[in-house]
């Protein structure tokens, strides 16, 4: 077996980190400490335990896709509200632990190592999780304290994408029923599908103890589902509609997290996978409305907590392959107007293209080459279903690799400042809220002038 070997820069010291070592759960729970206690020492102040959590998800919300949808959704000088949030890090995706074939794992999982391709349910539990003080961790969702109220909405099917990863332990995300576990080649009899773990394992009883506790004159708890598959697009979704904008169901869902009784605080993820689907279809308009559709249920959730106690975060899980090639004009609309003009063939071309993805035949011909995008575009009557170009044919398109961006407001957010691997953004969640004891004095934590200079030179005289 060959060895591999990684070298990893911290400072102006060189790490040796052995390949191996990534599939071991302690090197990226200790990984992620080593950075939580590195980062606390930024503060010389008191800061507040975050009560309350809200993460937010645009799945294949790529920077290039919230700059396009700055200039689609209303200009150069459009910020949309996630931007707004006070600190701003880039998570690494690309490491494969906590990372499984799906997506969103990352984020809420806090280590992960790999597993045979057709584990156990107790294989998948001993192989991918980890003890934190004796108490074993599916996800940030589970390790909250019981008594934390929590909540999810989301665009995607609830067996589907970054939401599966709340409750779900499953070594490919595509395993939502038992039809794709037998065609993975695995036995279902000891295989759970991700739909059987919501409502069988030992998390789906919680949704259902939930459930079967409803007190109908109170209303604590609701479930609601909108569509037998996704929900549809928002650019899609017709005035009048049953199909719930996702700003309403936020808005719903922070009514009933926030009754005067729900004293201990609460968790709320919140996800739109659309950004990513429309970009999978290379519909690129499509994948920019999303955006202001989620950017509105984020402004919506932003105005109804308090800072003081409320941790936002708002981040991407996976990109997209969408590029922004060349300088159109400013304000310019960048499925409408050209970027510049190829040396080559003398042909203009977008400022908006896919490396991969459908479409690729509109735009260019064997024998031919490159047709005029412009020509192209205007064949197409109907702006939302216009395509870009994609360099290679695919059905649909792939996700992108690139580092996700991460905004966060509230107690601890600076925490997710600068880089680092995707799974440290659930280490800090534990540790602004103290789940489970994770915080290590995070609550009280105030840093004088003196420990500062003290940290400072022993950093310096070692």
């Amino acid at each position: 077996m060959s060895l591999v070997v990684l070298i990893l820069a911290t400072g102006s010291v060189w790490v040796q980190v052995q390949g191996h070592e990534e599939h071991d759960a302690h090197h990226w729970k200790h990984m992620a400490h080593e950075l939580l206690f590195e980062k606390k020492d930024y503060t010389m102040q008191k800061i507040n335990i975050a009560k309350n959590i809200m993460v937010f998800v645009g799945a294949g919300m790529s920077q290039a896709t919230v700059t396009a949808a700055r200039y689609y959704n209303g200009g150069d000088n459009e910020t949309f509200a996630f931007e707004r949030l006070k600190w701003s890090g880039n998570a690494r995706v690309s490491a494969w632990p906590c990372r499984d074939t799906s997506r969103g794992t990352g984020p809420f999982c806090s280590f992960g190592s790999k597993t045979k391709p057709c584990p156990t349910w107790d294989e998948m539990v001993a192989s991918v999780l980890e003890s934190f003080d004796g108490k074993p961790i599916l996800s940030i969702w589970f390790v909250s304290e019981p008594c934390t109220i929590r909540g999810f909405a989301t665009t995607s099917r609830v067996t589907s994408g970054s939401t599966a990863a709340l409750y779900a332990n499953s070594p490919d995300s595509e395993w939502e029923n038992d039809a794709a576990v037998n065609a993975g080649g695995c036995n279902t009899a000891t295989v759970p599908d991700i739909a059987h773990q919501l409502i069988h394992s030992d998390i789906g009883k919680q949704f259902k103890g939930e459930l079967a506790s409803l007190d109908t004159t109170k209303i604590d708890y609701l479930l609601g589902l909108f569509d037998y598959d996704h929900l549809p697009f928002s650019a899609d979704i017709g005035n009048g509609s049953d199909t719930p904008a996702l700003v309403r169901m936020v808005h719903y869902s922070l009514e009933m997290l926030q009754k005067p009784d729900h004293t201990d605080g609460f968790l709320l993820f919140v996800e739109d996978g659309n950004i990513r689907r429309a970009h999978g279809q290379n519909k690129p308009r499509k994948a920019f409305d999303q955006v202001r559709h989620y950017a509105n249920a984020f402004n919506m959730a932003k105005m109804m907590a308090n800072e003081q106690n409320t941790l936002f975060i708002s981040m991407n899980d996976v990109g997209s392959t969408l590029a922004l090639p060349g300088y159109p004009a400013r304000s310019s609309d960048p499925m409408g107007t050209a970027a510049g003009t190829s040396n080559d063939d003398a042909l203009p071309y977008l400022g908006l293209s896919y490396a991969t993805g459908p479409a690729h035949s509109h735009y260019y011909r064997a024998g031919v080459g490159r047709l005029d995008p412009m020509e192209v575009l205007q064949g197409v009557p109907n702006a939302l279903e216009r395509t870009c170009p994609a360099l290679v044919p695919m059905a649909e398109g792939a996700d992108g690799g690139e580092d996700a961006s991460v905004y966060a407001s509230g107690p601890w957010a600076f925490m997710l400042s600068g880089g680092y691997e995707q799974h440290f953004v659930a280490h800090t969640i534990a540790f602004a809220s103290c789940m489970d004891g994770a915080c290590d004095g995070a609550a009280t934590l105030v840093l004088s002038w003196v420990a500062i200079l003290g940290a400072v030179g022993a950093r310096l005289f070692a």
